[in-house]
C-alpha cells in the first residue's frame, strides 16, 4: 500500500464500532423506548381504588372490641380487625359497582346483598356433613359460662334513696325497691360475659363480674354509662356446656353455611382485590396524661 492510499477504517477498532453501532436505527428505537418507558414509569398514574383505613377509625374499632372483651387487644386480633374493615370496604364497593347501590344505599343492607350475591347457591347440607361438622367444631357450639342476677334498678336521673344495699342485704323484698326495669325486668338470666359488657358498660362490667364472681349476696350500685343504678345478687351460675346435637341442629346447619358462605367470600376477595390498593395508617399508642 502506497503512502497516499487511503487508510479504511477498522470496526474492529473500539471507537470504531461504537460508532457504527450509534448510528444503527433499530439501536435509535430502543433507546427512544426506553426513554418513553422510564417517563411512563414516572409520571403514570395507580388506576387502582384507593382504601385508606386511617389511625383514628382503626382506634375506633379497637375500642368497640376491647370494651366487649374487657381486656386490651392482642397484636394478631387488631390486625384480623383492620382485614374485616377492608374485606367490607371491598365489598360494598364492588355492591355498588355491580348495581346493587339502587336498592340502598345503606352500608350494612349492601354488604348483605353482596354476601348473598357471592354465596347464594350453596346447597343444604347433608345429614352425615352435619354431624361430622358438629364433631370436629365443638369448641364453637360449647356455651360459655353465664350467670343469672337478681336485679333491682334505678332510671338515670332518679335518686337512689340511702342504705338500698344494707335493705337488700338485710332480705328486705326487692320488688318493692327501684324502678321497672323494661329491657331486663326483676331477673336477668344467662349474662355471660360479653353481655355483662353490653348491658352495664366496660366499667360497671368488670366491677359486676368481680362482685359476683364467689359471692351469691347483693352488690352494688352500679352505674352505667347511661347513667341508671343497678343493684345485683347471683341467683345460678350456668357453667359453660355443649348441647347435644339435634338440640342444636339448626343452630350447626346455620354455621355450616355460613363456613361455606365465607369460603366463596374469600375466593372473591381474593379475585378482586388486586383492584384495589391499600393504605393502612400507623396507629400511634396514646400516652397517658399527654
Amino acid at each position: 500500500m502506497s503512502a497516499t492510499e487511503p487508510k479504511l477504517k477498522n470496526k474492529s477498532a473500539p471507537g470504531g464500532l461504537m460508532s457504527h453501532i450509534l448510528r444503527e436505527p433499530l439501536v435509535h428505537f430502543l433507546a427512544m423506548a426506553g426513554v418513553l418507558f422510564l417517563i411512563q414509569a414516572l409520571f403514570a398514574t395507580d388506576e387502582r381504588d384507593i382504601i385508606v383505613v386511617d389511625a383514628q377509625t382503626q382506634k375506633f374499632l379497637f375500642k368497640q372490641e376491647e370494651e366487649l372483651q374487657l381486656r386490651p387487644l392482642t397484636e394478631e386480633e387488631k390486625a384480623d380487625i383492620v382485614s374485616n374493615f377492608i374485606e367490607e370496604e371491598i365489598l360494598v364497593r364492588e355492591a355498588v359497582k355491580r348495581g346493587f347501590s339502587d336498592s340502598s344505599r345503606i352500608r350494612a343492607l349492601l354488604l348483605q346483598n353482596m354476601r348473598f350475591f357471592i354465596a347464594g347457591d350453596i346447597s343444604e347440607p347433608s345429614e352425615d356433613e352435619l354431624r361430622a361438622y358438629f364433631q370436629a367444631n365443638q369448641d364453637i357450639f360449647e356455651s360459655p359460662p353465664s350467670v343469672d342476677f337478681d336485679h333491682v334498678m334505678y332510671e338515670a336521673g332518679n335518686t337512689v334513696p340511702a342504705g338500698v344495699l344494707d335493705q337488700l342485704r338485710a332480705g328486705v323484698d326487692p320488688t318493692t325497691l327501684g324502678d321497672a326495669d323494661l329491657s331486663f325486668g326483676r331477673s336477668i338470666r344467662f349474662m355471660t360475659q360479653t353481655r355483662i359488657a353490653q348491658a352495664f358498660g366496660p366499667d360497671a362490667a368488670l366491677d359486676v363480674i368481680a362482685a359476683s364472681a364467689d359471692s351469691d349476696d347483693w352488690h352494688g350500685p352500679f352505674m352505667t354509662p347511661s347513667g341508671s343504678t343497678h343493684f345485683l345478687r347471683v341467683i345460678q351460675r350456668h357453667p359453660k356446656r355443649l348441647p347435644d346435637f339435634e338440640t342444636a341442629r339448626d343452630w350447626i346447619s346455620t354455621r355450616w353455611l355460613a363456613d361455606q358462605s365465607r369460603a366463596m367470600l374469600d375466593q372473591e376477595i381474593e379475585a378482586v382485590a388486586p383492584d384495589y390498593k391499600i393504605e393502612v395508617e400507623p396507629v400511634q399508642e396514646d400516652v397517658p396524661g399527654a
